[in-house]
């Protein structure tokens, strides 16, 4: 039997301090907050299984702050796993260190983050504390026309993996009101361009919301592989597009759990695999901001970073995470790596317990001579280096295996 909870709580930091928002330019200091930023934390429970999947409004969190979390929940909930992914708003606070006044200086609020930790193992602890048993039911539909893939155009993934946890009565029957929906889609969370002075979740709030007012239960969103860029296909770049797309997206999502080509478990299997791997760091730019202070300097002795991978299976649904942003070529080949291994709906969930930048495929990665100045090759200066593509697939392999 599988057993689920869900809880949630706002992570929206206070402009009484200054608050530098992440993910375009330096020094863009948030003015107000359109709307609360949350984590939201999925339970998910077998006999031999407890794994919590949380999704946090930010821009990214490095590894050791998501084992940080894990430790101290296992403090207090021994055995428990963890993944825990950024949505990638570009319009939550820097949490990472590349977006303050200037180039040199860090943008993140070491308080902050202390009390995001704080708020992240109480809102799990707290999933936990409400299982339920429940069905599961997963389904993936294509939604053409939201977003764009402004690196390489031909190469768009536009599906959106959509699940239900529907909770069962005394009898084991399912019960018409879900506990919780989850949902995935490949795109930046960038509507809001990077003029926007307000703190906002983007277009995941929106669809959140409406999906929220359709079933009467809460919904958490994460990112799939969303690097390349996925973005979103607007012209304004206003909340009105920001509210369209999330829209879209909810009652496409909404459709397909209805729809002829859903799958329904009663008693689905579980079982959740992790996987360490070390990458070489190959980005001098990534380097100097470590000399810097402005990111952490998390490599061993052998100049590589230790990050992981991991394979959750739900029945019919299997689900690959990846420890940054993973252009969409690789996300396509892991979704049919985990459709010919065996699912019946497969996902990827982006920036899972680390950031490590964009993931590419080795054959397309080529460092620009002026990084200061890439032209078309800007995801390479945010890619720790032309193996973390391989590696990630091959740690996923393994794990297959």
């Amino acid at each position: 039997m599988l057993n689920v909870g869900y809880a949630q709580q706002t992570i929206t930091p206070s402009l009484e301090r200054t608050v530098y928002l992440a993910g375009f330019g330096q020094n863009r200091v948030a003015q107000s907050v359109h709307d609360d930023l949350y984590v939201r934390a999925l339970a998910l429970e077998s006999d031999q299984v407890r794994l919590v999947l949380a999704a946090l409004d930010l821009v990214g969190l490095s590894r050791h702050h998501c084992q940080e979390v894990e430790r101290r929940v296992n403090e207090r909930a021994p055995g428990t796993r963890l993944v825990l992914a950024s949505t990638h708003t570009h319009h939550g606070p820097d949490t990472i260190g590349l977006w303050g006044p200037d180039m040199a200086t860090s943008g993140v609020d070491a308080d902050y983050v202390a009390g995001l930790k704080d708020k992240a193992v109480d809102t799990v602890l707290a999933a936990l504390g409400v299982m339920q048993p429940a069905w599961l039911r997963a389904a993936s539909v294509r939604v053409p026309g939201v977003a764009k893939n402004a690196r390489d155009p031909q190469i768009v993934d536009d599906e959106l993996t959509c699940v239900q946890f529907c909770p069962t009565d005394s009898r084991g029957e399912a019960c018409p009101r879900p506990p919780a929906t989850m949902l995935i889609f490949p795109c930046h969370p960038e509507v809001l361009w990077e003029h926007n002075p307000h703190v906002t979740s983007d277009y995941p709030g929106f669809l959140r919301r409406r999906v929220e007012a359709e079933t009467g239960a809460p919904c958490l969103f994460f990112s799939g592989a969303l690097g390349g860029m996925m973005t979103p296909d607007v012209q304004e770049h206003s909340f009105e597009e920001a509210a369209s797309m999330g829209h879209v997206l909810a009652h496409a999502a909404l459709d397909a759990l209805q729809g002829r080509n859903q799958v329904f478990r009663k008693k689905p299997g579980f079982s959740f695999a992790s996987r360490e791997f070390a990458v070489p760091m190959q980005n001098p730019l990534f380097r100097m901001a470590m000399e810097g202070g402005l990111l952490p300097n998390v490599l061993t002795g052998e100049g590589t970073v230790v990050t992981e991978a991991n394979l959750v299976k739900i029945g019919p649904l299997w689900l690959a995470s990846a420890p940054g942003e993973l252009l969409p070529k690789l996300g396509l080949a892991l979704k049919a790596d985990l459709m010919r291994a065996g699912a019946l709906v497969a996902g990827i969930i982006g920036l899972a317990n680390d950031e490590l930048g964009y993931i590419l495929p080795q054959e397309d990665y080529v460092y620009p001579e002026e990084p200061f100045n890439p032209g078309a090759h800007y995801e390479e200066t945010m890619s720790i280096g032309p193996e973390s593509g391989p590696r990630l697939l091959a740690a996923v392999q393994a794990m297959l295996a």
